[in-house]
């Protein structure tokens, strides 16, 4: 994942790997062949050059001084000179260098477009400076004026070697290709030369993404974007490509230059992680959808989706201290259905549980809001109703009990009878004598003939 970073974190970051971006930079191919052709010994003196100028150029990439600010650069050309180093093998040390600082940044996922665009340009403005001073440094034993007029040249080789570079002419029609891009285009040079550009275009390219790009380098200004293109085999690649107009003396385009570097494996780890990512939200969401039915499970009847026993026990916990804190009143109400084995026994258990959950949602729609309903046990229920009396939770037992008896249910028809037990919590009742209360005012309901209502009484 890129994450953008401020010049002081970015500071941090180059000074925290400096001993790593060394041992990379000092460790690459190009760079020990560099050594060995000039015979280049690391002894520690040597050595010790090699990372003051790896400061020096750390300290300009990092916009805390210039190239011309370091003064170890005299010392290291100097060394270079010694062992008659090219301008072609400085740029190959720069370049590396270069490489070593943006494949660390890169692995750490800080190496954004806009980054590394700013590191190439720091580098060129470094390389051009560095040309200067060896000019001064070598010209006793070298002709300089020779190397000098080959300095852009030698610089081409480096960014060639380096990159994927193509040249087209104003009309898009390609006159240059180097060796990275038919190798990653799979395409021979003379099956490039004299074509559009567009061979190598992918179909899943939208045309509004070449459409800005031509907008932008026909006002002769450099373009940069990600583009997916299509090789020879028509398999795709990824590349991070900068497209810059070259102008002539009257300031008309004489060819585009186009930079590209490989960033295919990039864009698919990319595109793997949000596949991961997505994989895994979908994962959070089932189990987040599992984990609610379990919860619901938990505190919630199976049958008739209303509180079970176990959560109106924690709930009416709560209420009981509620009420003698806010010294308000609670009354609890018990009831069941009146004979109801008889209508198992009759209809079948499936009747049955039909006809508890028609009479749950017809209670459930006629009780206040803040009022528990919960079921106790088999056609057992009890309804918790804060800041009601014992007179206000008689007066909703009548009027539940004459809805029921009212309603017409399945299998029964009308006149499907409850019977309720009333009782106030009081400030010395706990949970278990309330219940008692209640359940002892229920007894004495069916003890007086059913479908009726009585309140807990000394």
């Amino acid at each position: 994942m890129i994450k953008i970073i401020n010049s002081e974190e970015f500071s941090y970051f180059l000074r925290v790997h400096r001993n790593e971006i060394i041992k990379i930079w000092m460790n690459k191919s190009e760079v020990q062949n560099v050594l060995h052709r000039h015979s280049l010994p690391v002894i520690e003196k040597n050595t010790h050059l090699f990372y003051q100028f790896c400061d020096c150029y750390i300290s300009v990439i990092e916009w805390r001084a210039t190239i011309s600010e370091c003064q170890i650069k005299i010392d290291f050309l100097q060394l270079l000179n010694h062992y008659n180093v090219t301008v072609a093998d400085l740029f190959t040390l720069i370049t590396k260098l270069k490489n070593a600082i943006e494949q660390i940044i890169f692995e750490n996922g800080n190496l954004s477009f806009a980054l590394h665009s700013e590191i190439d340009f720091l580098t060129l403005q470094m390389a051009n400076d560095l040309a200067s001073n060896f000019e001064n440094i070598i010209s006793s034993n070298r002709n300089y004026k020779s190397e000098n007029s080959n300095l852009l040249a030698e610089y081409k080789k480096a960014v060639d070697l380096s990159n994927i570079v193509s040249k087209t002419n104003p009309k898009g029609v390609i006159t240059y290709v180097n060796d990275r891009f038919c190798e990653i285009s799979g395409y021979v040079r003379d099956e490039l030369i004299g074509k559009p550009h567009n061979i190598i275009r992918h179909p899943d390219m939208p045309r509004e993404a070449f459409k800005e790009l031509w907008d932008t380098i026909k006002a002769k200004k450099s373009w940069n974007g990600v583009v997916t293109n299509m090789k020879k085999d028509g398999s795709q690649y990824i590349v991070d490509t900068t497209v810059i107009p070259i102008l002539d003396v009257d300031g008309d385009v004489l060819e585009y230059i186009a930079i590209r570097h490989d960033i295919t494996e990039l864009e698919e780890t990319k595109q793997q992680l949000r596949n991961i990512n997505k994989a895994m939200k979908h994962k959070v969401d089932e189990l987040y959808s599992m984990t609610n039915r379990l919860e619901q499970k938990a505190y919630k009847d199976n049958l008739t989706g209303i509180n079970n026993r176990e959560n109106f026990d924690d709930i009416c916990s709560t209420e009981m201290r509620h009420s003698k804190h806010n010294d308000q009143p609670l009354s609890l109400i018990i009831f069941d259905v009146d004979h109801f084995k008889q209508v198992n026994d009759t209809y079948g258990h499936q009747a049955g549980d039909d006809i508890l959950i028609d009479l749950v949602h017809l209670i459930e729609n006629n009780i206040k809001n803040g009022d528990i309903f919960a079921r106790w046990g088999g056609e057992e229920f009890v309804i918790l109703t804060p800041a009601t009396d014992e007179a206000g939770a008689y007066n909703l037992a009548e009027k539940l009990r004459k809805l029921v008896q009212s309603h017409t249910f399945a299998y029964v028809g009308k006149g499907l009878s409850l019977s309720f037990g009333i009782a106030q919590f009081t400030a010395e009742d706990n949970k278990r004598t309330l219940f008692e209360k209640a359940d002892g005012a229920l007894y004495e309901a069916k003890k007086n003939g059913r479908n009726r209502s009585e309140v807990y009484h000394p």
